[in-house]
């Protein structure tokens, strides 16, 4: 998971191509720690679709850009180009499954 800087996300998310997700935390949420770790395991088993992380704390302008409502946040760039926002994370395998319909949607 590579971390986003605060000076260049509007150019990371404008030009990545997709589809990719960012996963949107700040540091001191012990729910985000836990989904993390839950992303490092889901990206193990989606390796073609890359994960970058936001601190929200230092990228405010990202929470009015996609009104991101609370943290954690998946924020997800389908191959279609449509963004969603996932802020439920019950299981891995929920992970891996919303990774890979961002991945194989057309």
């Amino acid at each position: 998971m590579r971390d986003w800087e605060p000076a260049s996300w509007m150019k990371e998310w404008s030009f990545a191509p997709a589809p990719f997700a960012v996963f949107v935390h700040t540091p001191l949420c012990g729910t985000c720690l836990a989904v993390k770790k839950m992303l490092a395991v889901a990206e193990q088993l989606v390796p073609e679709l890359p994960v970058n992380a936001a601190n929200l704390n230092a990228m405010p302008e990202l929470a009015q850009k996609f009104r991101i409502e609370s943290v954690p946040c998946l924020l997800v760039k389908k191959a279609s180009g449509e963004w969603t926002k996932n802020y439920r994370f019950p299981s891995v395998t929920e992970l891996v499954e919303t990774m890979r319909n961002a991945r194989d949607e057309r």
